[in-house]
């Protein structure tokens, strides 16, 4: 497909590798999509009985339970990390449509970034369920949910982006990748609360757009806040100047793929 195309047929593409790539995924598998379904439920369960059972961590005020006050954080944290973790060797494990000149290649990045964003809307929908049962879903406020929901789309874009690039020059590149995104988890406080990091390591939580990304998840579903503006701002900001720096990079870099891969 060449880049003078419509849009429409562009967004069709799209659509139909999302698709491939979500039949695939659960292909062969007894459960099938169900497991979209499972396996937030058995992430929620693991770290409820390390974190709340075990360590014991405290719980927000606010909060009915560790896993309403985990699973706004964790979802998202999934889709990222999958998003991220994949674009780095989308273009790589896809030589053949990167060799096709007419292919636009940036749709392997957005096509793996969108399935792993439709499993974590899947996994909202079982959330939901659960804060609905200890009384705290409120519909109108899940809704301040969406905007969070394109700036982490669009986040998740411009690293991807800078990721797939970086790898097809270096393949070392992808190990980094996966060390770094370690790091960020836990740089981020969705497993424990921000309270309890010392105040003097409390400006790395703040530098980290996914912590400011974690709260607006939790004010809409449980808190039912809007969010803080200068958290909403700055993560809006960290959003928009990843997404230019990553396709710019990308794109600079696209006429070079099919040779070095």
């Amino acid at each position: 497909m060449s880049s003078d195309k419509p849009l429409s047929a562009r967004l069709f593409l799209l659509k139909e590798m999302v698709v491939r790539d979500l039949r695939s995924r659960y292909a062969g598998s007894g459960l099938g999509v169900l497991w979209a379904f499972a396996l937030p439920v058995l992430w929620m369960f693991l770290y409820t009985a390390v974190f709340a059972v075990i360590l014991r961590a405290p719980v927000e005020k606010g909060y009915a339970s560790f896993p309403e006050f985990l699973m706004a954080g964790l979802l998202p944290w999934m889709a990222i990390s999958e998003g991220i973790s994949r674009s780095a060797s989308a273009l790589t494990d896809n030589a053949a449509m990167v060799k096709k000149t007419v292919f636009p290649v940036e749709t392997l990045v957005l096509s793996v970034i969108l399935a792993a964003v439709v499993n974590q809307v899947i996994g909202f929908l079982v959330y939901g369920i659960y804060v609905a049962m200890v009384g705290h879903f409120s519909p109108g406020w899940a809704l301040l949910a969406l905007p969070a929901l394109f700036l982490q789309v669009l986040l998740t874009f411009g690293i991807g982006c800078l990721a797939a690039t970086v790898t097809t020059f270096l393949r070392d590149a992808v190990q980094a990748i996966s060390i770094g995104l370690t790091v960020v988890f836990w740089a981020t406080p969705i497993v424990y609360p921000a309270a309890l990091v010392p105040a003097r390591f409390r400006p790395i939580l703040s530098a980290n757009p996914i912590t400011h990304l974690t709260e607006w998840y939790r004010r809409a579903f449980t808190l039912h806040m809007l969010p803080d503006a200068g958290s909403a701002l700055y993560l809006t900001v960290c959003a928009v100047a990843a997404a230019a720096v990553g396709t710019a990079l990308f794109f600079r870099a696209r006429p070079h793929f099919a040779d070095l891969i």
